[in-house]
């Protein structure tokens, strides 16, 4: 090369859009400036940026940097496109201003079309990081698509290749640009590169952390729009465009059976069923039963006058019941509104809701196809009139409808009796993460479903939650009775007949030790009218009065938890407050805040070895009566210290009466 021929072009062109993402900029341009592979120009292009982005980018004096600027904002469509068109390089890597390389990226990916001339594309494997830069997971369609084939066989039907992972080959894009798709032009890109025979392949290894918060463009759009009519949109303008210009391909009748069956599970999900269940409640809702709640609703908005709302979701009989009644306790001077979601087979606590406040069922009016959106309006402009509101619920729906329409100074509290964790489920929990930085604090009962929920925001991507956002607060018991010893050992479970109770564990211990040892011991089932074939168990259905509750409680000496899942039961702390001691399976709260002094805990939730476990301890604490009577006085004790009712008042007390901020 002469002289007068100048140096010679990059061999690879970062593409990077830029628009007001100051936060993360510096890491993202650092991860590319410190790239093992130097052979790069970052072709910068900043689109009109009104946070101080432009200025973090003019700082850098490296020479491989090239910025364009816009003075206004065009789109990132534009900006990608210009920046094709700008970029000195044959090889072409995207970069987001908010994601960060791995040092090794260009490298890899440089090397793998320098050794596969046919490939037009190669893309990487991405792991997720939330706003504090924390790896918070990995991309499961990415992970299923390790390599060309696969690509090939899942683009028709959805995306597989993170868009800030790629590096195009420019000769082989041609005239092919993005074209604007709500979010997706990566996508369709992709699509028509494959419709015209391109070939595009993926390194099976990681080679950026990207970044998801609630800012990003991935994270708004799929807030905002199904994830069926997501892919029947891009697919659609996608075969649009191409028809549109006579073009026709092998890949469009993938791309068409992909779209039959996402209509088809469209159509199922959110128009069949939806119609069906809408259809069901309009001819089984009786018309006079929806009328009186209307009525019902109507009055107690217009006299209600108080700044307290609760929503809950039944009034049965139950311990997340008497929680709920407790916490209203708290402020029944102040006259709450109570608005009860759900259908309540057993409405025990009714009466003892309507003393502390204005009470109203309204399950028929909410979920009503012609009167739910109504209602829920109705309760809304109601309370998003009065400064200094305080709403407060369990895990229901309406609380979340609620809560954008509350006033700033609002407060907003959501109690979580349980959670557990579970990677692709928890659905609710995420389609409510949307109002997370609304909701001014998680209340607790259970220090297990704390970890839990915290888990499920980390690898929702998250931050950390401020101090006080998540807090435990432990639920208390009314009274206290005494220890008191009995010549035949009484075994008691509370509970429903429900999978997660495990009524059927409690029944074979107390057959194996009837069978064992007969007429030793008495086992006693509260919560469940009974089945046959267990005439040794007396089943004494729902006791709803709580001094007979008390007395039950008092007639035995130990509790049997046989639950699957729990959080840190009510049962639990109500029968130590009597003095039983505690025998229970491995689950939720119980193994870090009760100990081997007033409880025995089994090794495993394993149906059978649970049996035999509870068997092997009633046996022999019928035996040492002593080391019973310890573990009871034990169990009475830790009571009194730690599920006091003056402390649960003077919290909550404290919390719903805050002045508003």
């Amino acid at each position: 090369m002469s002289p007068e021929a100048g140096p010679a072009p990059p061999k690879v062109t970062v593409l990077l859009p830029v628009y007001n993402s100051a936060p993360f900029l510096r890491k993202a341009v650092d991860s590319i400036l410190v790239q093992t592979w130097r052979d790069f120009e970052l072709l910068a292009i900043d689109d009109g940026s009104t946070d101080g982005s432009l200025d973090i980018l003019r700082a850098y004096s490296d020479p491989r940097i090239r910025l364009v600027a816009h003075e206004r904002n065009q789109g990132l469509v534009a900006s990608l496109n210009e920046g094709l068109d700008l970029a000195k390089g044959a090889y072409i890597a995207r970069m987001d201003a908010d994601d960060i390389m791995l040092p090794e990226r260009l490298a890899w990916q440089a090397a793998h079309l320098d050794a596969h001339p046919e490939i037009a594309l190669v893309a990487g494997m991405v792991a997720f990081m939330n706003r504090d830069g924390a790896i918070t997971g990995t991309w499961d369609t990415d992970q299923a698509t390790p390599d060309e084939a696969s690509v090939a066989a899942m683009l028709p039907r959805t995306n597989c290749i993170a868009h800030p992972t790629v590096m195009l080959r420019r000769s082989a894009l041609g005239g092919l640009r993005y074209a604007p798709r709500h979010g997706a032009e990566d996508w369709d890109l992709w699509l028509r590169m494959r419709s015209r025979g391109l070939r595009l392949d993926k390194l099976p290894r990681t080679v950026l952390h990207y970044r998801v918060h609630p800012g990003s463009i991935t994270a708004t759009d799929k807030r905002t729009t199904s994830y069926e009519r997501r892919l029947l949109r891009t697919r659609w303008q996608f075969l649009a465009g191409e028809w549109s210009r006579m073009r026709f391909s092998p890949v469009h009748m993938a791309v068409l059976k992909a779209q039959a069956r996402t209509r088809a599970r469209h159509l199922r999900n959110n128009v069949a069923l939806p119609f069906l269940q809408g259809a069901y409640r309009l001819f089984t809702y009786s018309p006079v039963r929806l009328l009186r709640e209307r009525t019902r609703l109507l009055h107690a908005l217009a006299s209600w006058e108080g700044k307290h709302v609760f929503t809950f979701p039944y009034l049965n009989t139950g311990g997340a019941e008497q929680v709920h009644a407790d916490i209203m306790a708290t402020v029944a001077n102040q006259r709450p509104l109570i608005l009860i979601e759900g259908f309540s087979k057993d409405p025990a606590f009714a009466g003892q809701y309507a003393r502390m406040g204005t009470l109203v069922e309204i399950p028929r009016l909410l979920h009503h196809p012609f009167t739910g959106r109504w209602a829920k309006a109705r309760i809304a402009q109601t309370i998003g009139k009065r400064r200094g509101m305080v709403l407060f619920g369990a895990i229901i729906n309406l609380f979340f409808d609620l809560v954008p329409h509350l006033d700033e100074q609002a407060k907003a509290f959501q109690l979580i009796h349980a959670f557990l964790y579970q990677p692709g489920a928890n659905h609710n929990h995420r389609r409510w993460l949307r109002w997370y930085p609304r909701v001014d604090r998680y209340l607790f009962v259970s220090r297990q479903a704390m970890a839990e929920y915290r888990e499920f925001l980390f690898r929702n991507n998250i931050p950390e939650p401020p101090s006080g956002k998540l807090e435990f607060t432990s639920n208390a018991v009314h009274g206290f009775g005494e220890v008191r010893p009995h010549e035949r050992l009484g075994l008691l479970f509370v509970g429903r007949d429900s999978p997660e109770k495990r009524l059927p564990v409690f029944l074979k211990v107390a057959d194996a030790l009837e069978a064992e040892l007969p007429g030793r011991f008495r086992f006693t089932v509260v919560g469940s009218e009974g089945r046959g074939g267990h005439p040794h168990v007396n089943f004494r259905g729902n006791v709803r009065d709580r001094a007979l509750m008390d007395e039950l409680y008092g007639e035995h000496d130990l509790l049997l938890l046989t639950s699957s899942r729990e959080g840190f039961p009510m049962v639990v702390m109500e029968a130590m407050a009597q003095g039983l001691a505690v025998l229970a399976t491995p689950v939720g709260d119980i193994p870090q805040r009760l100990s081997a002094t007033c409880t025995v805990i089994t090794s495993t939730v394993a149906e059978q070895d649970a049996v035999a476990e509870m068997v092997a301890t009633v046996r022999a604490l019928g035996q040492d009566r002593n080391r019973l009577l310890g573990l009871r006085f034990a169990a009475l004790e830790m009571a009194k210290r730690e599920f006091s009712l003056d402390r649960f008042n003077q919290r909550y007390r404290e919390l719903l009466m805050q002045p508003a901020s």
